[in-house]
């Protein structure tokens, strides 16, 4: 079981803001003399704020740089 200043130390953020996440229901805990976080709940928490890699934006027949000219009309 981690305390919330261990738990602050692995997310590289304040107490302050780790207390917001359990105040908030984003992170679960337990409340036993003090207020700890399991491996576990840090796991699930972790695993749930992951982002996906965005999609790769579609690429024309042309390949390479597009030039855009302002003065010219095709």
């Amino acid at each position: 079981m981690l305390k919330v200043a261990q738990v602050a130390k692995r997310l590289n953020c304040s107490v302050s803001t780790v207390y917001g996440l359990i105040e908030t229901g984003r992170l679960a805990h337990h409340r036993c003399p003090g207020v700890r976080v399991s491996e576990e709940q840090l796991e699930v928490y972790l695993a749930d704020t992951k982002r996906q890699p965005s999609p790769e934006p579609a690429r024309s027949a042309r390949s390479g740089p597009q030039l855009r000219l302002k003065n010219v009309k095709l």
